[in-house]
């Protein structure tokens, strides 16, 4: 993982800014998702295909989850996940797909786990387990349900996203055959990408002077408009650091400390003082080293010219002392024209 994902991965943990990438990202900010209702809950996944008769059990794969939270609506448990992508993934539908594959997959082996170790301590309870026999080989009951998942993918990088957005974008199709065509199930990616956004109105936390910072990388002209937004005079520490980092602006991560104020009990930093004077240090810096290039240039040409004088007078006197020319210009590590000069001046 990128220090782009690590460091989107770490400022979505927050439960607030996640609620609110899933209210402006899918709701058009409307709270449907509360942080109050959000529990973390990340974890990795170790895939292992089911053990079978006679033969051993299958290594497992890893599969790392970003960001995870359940969310509770009422009585009901609902899984909320976020896959931070800094570069273009031309598998990421397969990618999500299998993420959550693999937490259906962990329900369903805890459903599983829960049945056996109620049937092993059946004879403790006074209602006995009814169970059918395709209940017992299945492992869990009719009634048992999972809690359903939804992933966004949020993507930060800088190109435009020509990746696939959907399942069968990923598809080669018999164009001959539209009978098994119609069988394919699809999978929608729920992709988030931030440069294709023309404002982020939506959001309410940190979230929208990220983005909008992570929009103007490129763009100077922009970036001094931006921080013209008082907003930005009174950023949190992580949202700082944040738009620092995806930024890629390693002085302003530095000189943090030098810009932090005190609001009551909260510590805020002046992004707006930051970066005018790392602007202003930027100017003065090229105007000195103009200055310097200035200087290297006049010196250059001052001992170009001494070097043409010199260069002169051994020209001078060869000639008067009688070589050829083609002596002259290899004694004297001169062109011809210059030789030529030399002899036409009077005297």
């Amino acid at each position: 993982m990128g220090k782009y994902d690590r460091c989107m991965k770490a400022y979505l943990q927050d439960k607030r800014r996640f609620a609110d990438l899933f209210n402006g990202s899918c709701f058009q900010g409307k709270q449907v998702i509360r942080a109050e209702d959000l529990e973390e809950a990340s974890e990795n996944y170790v895939a292992v295909e089911e053990k079978q008769p006679g033969k051993p059990l299958q290594k497992g794969t890893e599969i790392i989850r970003d960001v995870k939270m359940r969310y509770r609506s009422g009585m009901i448990l609902q899984v909320l996940a976020v896959e931070n992508q800094s570069y273009i993934d031309y598998g990421m539908p397969v990618r999500c797909m299998g993420y959550d594959a693999a937490e259906y997959s962990r329900q369903l082996k805890e459903r599983k786990q829960e049945r056996r170790l109620l049937a092993r301590h059946k004879e403790e309870h006074k209602k006995e387990l009814k169970t059918t026999i395709d209940e017992r080989l299945s492992g869990i009951l009719r009634s048992d349900r999972l809690h359903p998942v939804y992933t966004i993918c949020l993507y930060s990088g800088e190109e435009p996203w020509d990746g696939p957005r959907k399942l069968s974008d990923m598809m080669e199709f018999d164009p001959e055959d539209e009978n098994l065509r119609v069988l394919f199930e699809e999978y929608h990616l729920h992709l988030f990408c931030i440069n294709e956004q023309n404002g982020f109105d939506t959001f309410r936390s940190g979230l929208k002077q990220l983005f909008c910072a992570m929009n103007c990388r490129k763009d100077k002209e922009k970036m001094s408009e931006l921080i013209k937004n008082e907003a930005y005079a009174h950023l949190s520490k992580e949202t700082w650091e944040a738009i620092a980092v995806m930024t890629d602006n390693a002085a302003m991560l530095q000189k943090k400390d030098k810009y932090k104020t005190e609001n009551g009990e909260e510590e805020e930093y002046n992004m707006c003082q930051a970066l005018e004077e790392l602007m202003e240090d930027n100017r003065n810096e090229g105007r000195r080293e103009g200055r310097r290039e200035g200087r290297r240039e006049g010196r250059n040409e001052g001992r170009n010219e001494g070097n043409l004088e010199k260069t002169k007078i051994v020209v001078r006197n060869l000639l008067r002392m009688g070589f050829s020319v083609g002596d002259i210009c290899k004694a004297a590590e001169c062109a011809p024209a210059l030789v030529k000069e030399m002899q036409d001046l009077p005297g």
